[in-house]
């Protein structure tokens, strides 16, 4: 097998090979906020076009598995535990319920009633299997960009991505060596 050269990750949509840096990329050596943005940027970009057909987005995908792991859940925990503001869930859920993905209360959805946070959430019927479809999809995306990665290397990819997300001081104190 060839070793992969680090320009060779870039491929054009018409397979072309193309250098980071021509595509206005700062490439390994760049600046590291600005990696991060790309890649998430990157990895988000590719989810969307994965759901396309489903017709979620990625927020709303998330959402849609935080209300099929807590039945019940409230639109005012949602937003705390998803880390959106009150009004964004607020669009999402109503989003959601028209599409006929959620439901509100304990029954049936009354399509004359506005979204109201105090309801309890559920997915319907057509949500678990929207959200079955989206997961399988956005874990295949995941699952390829940590192909040939060895697990320990993952591990602390992994502990170092956690540390930044949770704002810690030095989320790079870890043994460099074992890279």
């Amino acid at each position: 097998m060839a070793k992969m050269r680090p320009q060779d990750e870039f491929a054009g949509p018409d397979g072309s090979r193309r250098n980071p840096h021509a595509l206005g990329l700062p490439g390994e050596n760049g600046d590291i906020s600005a990696l991060l943005r790309q890649a998430a940027g990157a990895q988000r970009l590719a989810e969307e076009r994965l759901l396309a057909d489903l017709g979620v987005t990625p927020p709303q995908l998330a959402a849609m598995g935080l209300i099929g792991s807590e039945p019940g859940i409230l639109a005012a925990d949602l937003a705390r535990k998803s880390r959106l503001t009150p009004q964004t869930v607020s669009l999402i859920v109503t989003n959601l319920r028209r599409a006929g993905l959620i439901r509100e209360g304990g029954g049936a959805s009354s399509s004359t009633s506005l979204v109201s946070r105090a309801r309890p959430l559920a997915l319907t019927a057509q949500g678990e299997s929207v959200l079955r479809l989206g997961r399988e999809r956005v874990d295949a995306a995941s699952s390829r960009l940590l192909e040939g990665m060895r697990p320990k290397r993952e591990r602390l990819l992994r502990r170092w991505l956690a540390g930044v997300v949770a704002g810690l001081p030095a989320p790079g104190d870890f043994d460099l060596d074992a890279l």
